[in-house]
């Protein structure tokens, strides 16, 4: 009788909670279930595939005290878990782009240890803070680590759709690596799995140096038809990021700096030089803004040195054609 009567009350303090009007704010974390409750908890977490939360339970009778009680829901009836959106989310792009990843990261790691407790969970934010996690990673140049954060994210991920994302990390760990051609080969599998802008963003933009690498290496083999083509598409894919996906400003200084080489491996020194200004206006202070320095040298040295063969040429080209000298009387006489 005991359990039955405290089934009850746990029954009609839920039913309270569920459909209490007015809810507590909008952006009051709240438990949303399959059968249309809404659970306002005061604090919730997740133990194996149970969703548990503290709620208030409303008096039992008129002047009654309130009282707490933890209840939980398998992860089957739980249609979606409502979070605020964390700030982070938000500034974090911003730092990345301004060259600040350091900071974007310190503003992640709390992000990330609280929702990598919810995971997969429906409206956790655990897979929108780890790709951050990982760009900020790779912009500090720490490719190891931003190796095994991807690793992890594959392995704890329930959902299928998160497991997708593995093959953009493994393909970006690939062209690092220098293993340009193998990483072609992924991102074309990588492209296929999501629609997240996030995700094709990182995809364009280390694509895009996969193919710009492979083109210098051809132009080194003077194959400049064959470098012609890459530089081509690596241009292509560096210009996704503005086209497609601007909302991605992490991305752009990359994307622009890539461009720029592109721009010089075709020997297009005028818009090489106008997306280096364009990068130093726009994302100055990023580690891309001073790598054009020595992209602007180069630019500048290679212009003068075709200016000057190209001045050699016509020179050659101009010069009058020496008078063959005349020949002696007795040579221009025929033998009799």
């Amino acid at each position: 009788m005991k359990m039955i009567r405290t089934l009850y009350i746990a029954s009609v303090a839920l039913s309270v909670v569920a459909f209490a009007e007015p809810p507590p704010s909008p952006n009051a974390i709240r438990i949303e279930l399959t059968d249309g409750k809404i659970i306002y908890p005061k604090s919730m977490r997740r133990e194996g595939d149970i969703i548990r939360a503290t709620v208030l339970i409303p008096p039992t009778q008129p002047g009654g005290p309130t009282t707490e009680g933890e209840f939980g829901w398998p992860l089957k009836e739980v249609f979606r878990l409502f979070f605020p959106k964390p700030p982070a989310l938000d500034s974090a792009p911003d730092l990345i782009a301004a060259g600040r990843a350091e900071d974007a990261l310190k503003q992640l790691d709390p992000v990330i240890k609280f929702y990598g407790g919810f995971r997969d969970a429906p409206g956790s934010w655990w897979a929108d803070a780890v790709p951050l996690q990982i760009q900020a990673l790779l912009v500090l140049k720490k490719e190891k680590e931003a190796a095994d954060v991807a690793e992890q994210f594959g392995r704890l991920a329930l959902n299928e759709e998160y497991k997708q994302f593995t093959k953009a990390f493994n393909a970006v760990a690939r062209t690092r690596k220098g293993e340009h051609a193998n990483a072609l080969l992924s991102y074309a599998d990588a492209i296929r799995s999501t629609k997240r802008p996030d995700i094709l963003g990182l995809i364009a933009v280390n694509k895009g140096d996969s193919l710009l690498a492979l083109a210098d290496d051809l132009k080194e083999k003077h194959e400049i038809d064959k470098a012609a083509i890459r530089y081509e598409e690596a241009l292509l894919s560096y210009m996704r990021i503005a086209a497609l996906y601007p909302s991605q400003r992490m991305f752009q200084a990359q994307a622009t700096l890539g461009a720029a080489r592109a721009y010089f491996g075709f020997e297009d020194f005028d818009r090489a030089l106008i997306s280096i200004k364009e990068l130093r206006e726009n994302f100055a202070g990023t580690a891309e803004a001073t790598a054009t320095n020595e992209l602007e040298q180069k630019v500048l040295k290679r212009r003068v040195q075709l200016a000057d063969a190209d001045g050699e040429k016509a020179a050659k080209e101009n010069k009058p054609t020496e008078p063959e000298p005349e020949k002696d009387e007795k040579e221009k006489k025929p033998a009799s």
